[in-house]
């Protein structure tokens, strides 16, 4: 039996494309495009050269900061407060300026019926072309409850819009790229606003260099390229769908991690 399931895997194997990559993903024109943050600087780090990009198509944005921004505890009682204007300074860069921020408690975001039906009303009202929201594959909990919250949401009701999942902690098995070349000093730019958080981790160093190996994808020439890279998430809520292979992959990643 044991060999039987080897020399099915193998050819399974061997029918794999030799290095398949992700596609290419254009920019729409005239869209309208909802973002969820579960932090301030998430939506820059994850997603800004294409936030950017979507701008300059004269897309309408909105951007969801979904918790305070206080840091679990670990950060000044002002924290948030410094955290929101960084926000506003940074999505100003990429030339934003809807925004809204529900102060969800960081670091211990649960999902409830409230805080759905606070998600299904931004649906209805902003009525959504494209969503970005983080990955279940996340290190961070928050950006896991979140995503799995609000990516549930859509699925479950058949929410309108393409919805992509963007990386932070953790790199994605991306399906799709977004050329940000023409507008990565936008991105660097939208980051160093975040000066709060730039005080403890080097996010700019880090978010660029990801951007700059994601430029890999990119077709032609790759030199000095960069790109974002999303999973497209599919709408239909099927057994051993997407978010149910993401959850599942998180949770056994945190077993593997404690072990």
């Amino acid at each position: 039996m044991k060999q039987f399931i080897a020399k099915w895997q193998q050819a399974k194997i061997a029918r794999l494309e030799l290095c398949p990559l992700p596609t290419l993903l254009t920019p729409i024109e005239n869209g309208k495009v909802l973002v969820f943050a579960p932090h301030p600087d998430d939506e820059a780090l994850g997603c800004g050269g294409t936030l950017a990009l979507l701008r300059q198509k004269a897309c309408t944005i909105k951007v969801i900061f979904v918790t305070d921004g206080a840091g679990a505890g670990s950060l000044a009682a002002d924290a948030p407060m410094i955290r929101r204007k960084e926000a506003v300074e940074s999505l100003a860069v990429l030339g934003i300026s809807d925004m809204e921020f529900l102060d969800e408690p960081d670091g211990n975001f649960r999902n409830s019926p409230r805080f759905e039906n606070k998600v299904r009303a931004l649906f209805q009202q902003f009525n959504p072309d494209w969503v970005f929201l983080p990955s279940m594959l996340d290190y961070h909990r928050d950006h896991v409850a979140i995503g799995q919250a609000v990516l549930s949401c859509w699925q479950r009701w058949g929410m309108p819009g393409r919805a992509f999942v963007y990386e932070i902690w953790s790199p994605l098995p991306a399906t799709r790229v977004m050329d940000i070349t023409s507008v990565i000093n936008l991105k660097k730019q939208a980051i160093s606003r975040y000066v709060l958080p730039l005080t403890h981790c080097d996010y700019l160093s880090a978010s660029i260099g990801l951007a700059s190996y994601r430029g890999l994808y990119l077709p032609g020439n790759k030199k000095n390229k960069y790109a974002e890279a999303f999973i497209e998430v599919e709408k239909k809520v099927v057994f051993g769908s997407f978010l149910q292979i993401m959850l599942k992959s998180r949770l056994y990643l945190e077993n593997l991690l404690k072990s």
